[in-house]
């Protein structure tokens, strides 16, 4: 059997993975409630893990204690560095984390799995680029930090946990992949400062800054839009992957 990690942020990631499959079931391991689609040979685990490094390593760490896989994937949407629409799909080809500490050597994406899901979403014809990923510990909320990211990283995505779990991976030694979809662009502010609601005691400030600010309203239904987009190409993609696995096995 071979069993696929697949490592989303939120709940609204992992609900656009297991729409992909037909049917699913819950399954608690290592103390984390996931979703486990079985295709004949492959089953899918999705692991919802938080936001941000820190979490993404608790996790995956707790989860390798207690269940092997074949391969570990971080999926879910990401912001592009790059030229690129809404929903596009970005496949990782390495990860670096920047957090402010001393920089480590990227973490490469496994090129067999990256070529393998590369092939899998063009037979889709859906609108796909391939590139090294940017990790950052907190919400990017202002364009001008994206382009900086952008500017220094040469990279086509950003997000809060891949490199983290790809140091996992690579402890482990087992083969990691990128599978992500566009949800915002460098060139777009996001209307609120996200790091509020990632904190414990946040929610409460992120709820007086809404209404501080009603024209933030605009902002976050249009992020809401987007996201839908980014959620059901998501979908697409994993259905295509379903299905090539299913033919074709997983290389």
């Amino acid at each position: 059997m071979t069993t696929i990690g697949v490592f989303v942020a939120t709940r609204w990631e992992l609900g656009a993975v297991r729409h992909a499959f037909p049917a699913s079931e819950v399954r608690v391991v290592g103390g984390v409630r996931c979703v486990v689609a079985r295709h004949t040979s492959v089953e899918w685990c999705i692991i919802p893990m938080g936001v941000g490094p820190e979490r993404a390593t608790a996790i995956a760490q707790r989860m390798l204690a207690a269940q092997h896989f074949s391969a570990m994937w971080s999926t879910g949407f990401a912001c592009a560095l790059g030229p690129a629409g809404i929903g596009d799909v970005l496949i990782g080809t390495e990860a670096i984390l920047e957090n402010g500490a001393p920089a480590r050597p990227p973490v490469p994406c496994a090129p067999a799995m990256v070529e393998w899901v590369t092939q899998a979403v063009h037979a889709q014809g859906v609108p796909m680029r391939s590139g090294g990923f940017v990790t950052v510990p907190r919400v990017l909320c202002l364009a001008e930090e994206k382009r900086a990211i952008a500017g220094r990283a040469g990279s086509i995505g950003l997000d809060m946990e891949s490199a983290a779990l790809g140091l996992v991976a690579a402890e482990h030694r087992i083969p990691f992949a990128i599978v992500r979809t566009v949800s915002d662009l460098a060139d777009e502010n996001l209307p609120l400062d996200f790091n509020l609601f990632l904190r414990p005691s946040g929610w409460a400030k992120g709820v007086v800054a809404c209404l501080a600010h009603p024209s933030s309203l605009i902002g976050l239904n249009r992020l809401r839009v987007q996201s839908q987009v980014a959620g059901a190409q998501l979908t697409a993609v994993y259905r295509a992957c379903a299905d090539r696995a299913l033919h074709e096995g997983i290389g």
